[in-house]
């Protein structure tokens, strides 16, 4: 999962983590205006460089603001001449690895995290995966599905999660479908307590 480095292109980390969010809430019918204080904890990005960066992007014409409550609140200027342009750089370009592996890190009743490589070009194409994302044992399903739908824009992500009794009790049985999804092509074990890349 390689990442093109955009900042380099947009020059500095945070404006170009800024044009990513905006133009991909753009992508997926998202018509809110962002407060800066919410973009700095949403992005992990001081909020001296948002407000530097949103104010730059305004001068731009990129973004648009409005006052309300004496807050400042942007959102994407519909009418930028390249914005069809700019948003296919971000369409292809984003990976959400590095947030996926972050989200399951901090998931410690999981036994098994298997995801594949594809997700990383969720945002352009479909998969024919079985599914995406392969979980063992147990995880919060309304956090789970909250945490997809800000991850991936809303698209749909194909998962099964079963527990490590019925996981077992399928590899006795040589359940086919268990070992269809271990066996797709480009999968990652981001977690792997049973051995169960060993079983291929």
């Amino acid at each position: 999962m390689k990442n093109f480095d955009l900042t380099k292109l947009f020059g500095s980390k945070t404006r170009t983590k800024i044009l990513e969010k905006f133009f991909l809430e753009y992508e997926s019918w998202n018509t809110d205006w962002f407060h800066m204080r919410a973009l700095s904890r949403d992005l992990d990005e001081q909020i001296n460089s948002i407000k530097r960066e949103l104010d730059s992007l305004e001068e731009l014409n990129i973004l648009k603001s409005r006052e309300e409550a004496k807050k400042k609140f942007f959102c994407l200027n519909k009418n930028f001449f390249l914005i069809e342009e700019f948003k296919n750089i971000f369409l292809k370009t984003y990976n959400p690895y590095e947030t996926i592996k972050k989200f399951f890190k901090e998931q410690s009743s999981l036994n098994l995290v298997l995801i594949n490589e594809a997700l990383s070009k969720r945002l352009t194409w479909n998969t024919n995966n079985i599914v995406d994302i392969f979980l063992i044992w147990e995880i919060n399903k309304i956090l789970f599905n909250e945490f997809l739908a800000k991850t991936f824009f809303n698209r749909k992500i194909k998962y099964a999660i079963i527990t490590k009794d019925d996981f077992k009790k399928r590899l006795e049985y040589n359940d086919k479908l268990i070992f269809n999804i271990l066996r797709q092509n480009w999968n990652i074990f981001l977690k792997d307590e049973l051995g169960a890349e060993n079983m291929l």
